[in-house]
C-alpha cells in the first residue's frame, strides 16, 4: 500500500521527526530509527547518508541545511512543508519477517521503496511565473528523508508487524533555468499515486519472488502463497479496530478511513523490547498451528 500525506506546519514536521520518524516503533525503549538522505536535490544541497534532527529541522523551516539561508522565497505559516509518503509490505510479509529475522526481506523492501521514489522524482516540476507566464516547469528532483518502521499502532498495548517505510520528501527543487530553490509541484505526483503503488507492489514482489519465498499475485494486490488466513488475522489487529471504528461511523471511502486510523491511534508502547516482541509474536502464531 502507498499512502501520501502532506504536511503544512512546520513546527509539527519537526515534532514528527522527533517523536516518530526517528524512534524505532512502539516498543524498544526509544531506540533510534536511522534515517537515510535521498534525492538528486539532496545530493545538490551536499546531504548524504544518515538524517539527524538539526538538518531536517532546518528544511521544515524553509532554511538551506548547509548555510541556513532561506530556501525558497516564500516562508509562510502556512507553507506546504513536505509530504509523508508511505509505503507498506502485505501483511503476510510483515508477519514472515517478524517470525523469520530474515534480513533480506528489509533489504529488498528498501531497495524497492528506492527506487519507486526514484521514479516519483522524475515526475516533480515547479511553477513558472515570471515576466508574465504562468506554467510548470519540469525539474526532476527532490530530497527525502527515507525511514524504516516494524510494527503498527498498538492494540491493546501491544503493536502488530507492520513493515513500512516513511518517506518524507520535503517541498523543495533546484530550478535549472533561474538557478534557485523553489517549492515542487506534487499534485501529478499524488494524483498518480495508485501508478506508483502498482511500480512498488511489482517491485517488491519479484524481489521477493528472486529470493524464493512462493508469492501469488492478486488484481491490484499480492502476497506471500500459502499462509493461513488465520495467521494474517491474528497480526492485523489494527486493521480489525479501524474497520470496526469506521463501520460505526458508516465510512466506506479508503481516504476518510485513514483518517478514523489516524483519530483512534493508541499511544506507542515503548516498555517492551524487540526480543520480548518477537517472543510474544511467536506465541501468538504457535496457537494457530
Amino acid at each position: 500500500m502507498l499512502r501520501i500525506y502532506q504536511s503544512s506546519n512546520s513546527r509539527d514536521a519537526v515534532k514528527y521527526y522527533t517523536d516518530s520518524l526517528s524512534k524505532q516503533d512502539y516498543y524498544t525503549q526509544g531506540q533510534e530509527i536511522v534515517g537515510q538522505w535521498k534525492g538528486l536535490a539532496a545530493t545538490k544541497m551536499s546531504l548524504s547518508g544518515q538524517v539527524d534532527q538539526k538538518t531536517f529541522a532546518r528544511l521544515c523551516k524553509n532554511l538551506h541545511p548547509i548555510n541556513e539561508v532561506k530556501l525558497t522565497p516564500r516562508s509562510r505559516d502556512d507553507r506546504t512543508v513536505g509530504y509523508d509518503i508511505n509505503f507498506h509490505a502485505p501483511k503476510g510479509i510483515s508477519v514472515l519477517h517478524a517470525l523469520t529475522g530474515d534480513p533480506r526481506i528489509i533489504e529488498v523492501m528498501q531497495q524497492s521503496v528506492t527506487e519507486t521514489m526514484y521514479l516519483m522524482e522524475e515526475s516533480i516540476h515547479t511553477r513558472v511565473r515570471l515576466q508574465g507566464k504562468s506554467e510548470d516547469r519540469h525539474t526532476g528532483n527532490m530530497v527525502w528523508g527515507e525511514f524504516t518502521h516494524f510494527t503498527s499502532r498498538p492494540v491493546d498495548g501491544m503493536p502488530d508487524p507492520q513493515l513500512h517505510v516513511h518517506c518524507f520528501a520535503f517541498n523543495a527543487t533546484w530550478d535549472d533555468s533561474e538557478l534557485r530553490w523553489k517549492a515542487g509541484q506534487f499534485r501529478q505526483l499524488v494524483r498518480d499515486h495508485p501508478y506508483y503503488q502498482g511500480v512498488f507492489y511489482t517491485k517488491f514482489a519479484t524481489k521477493m519472488a528472486g529470493l524464493g519465498y512462493p508469492i501469488f499475485r492478486a488484481r491490484g494486490t499480492w502476497d506471500l502463497k500459502d499462509l493461513s488466513r488465520d495467521i494474517v488475522d491474528k497480526y492485523s489487529r489494527r486493521t480489525a479496530e479501524i474497520e470496526a471504528a469506521a463501520k460505526r461511523l458508516g465510512i466506506t471511502d479508503p481516504i476518510e478511513k485513514s483518517q478514523v486510523g489516524a483519530r483512534t491511534r493508541a499511544r506507542k508502547n515503548k516498555s517492551l523490547s524487540a526480543t520480548e516482541l518477537a517472543t510474544l509474536w511467536q506465541q501468538r502464531v504457535a496457537t494457530s498451528l
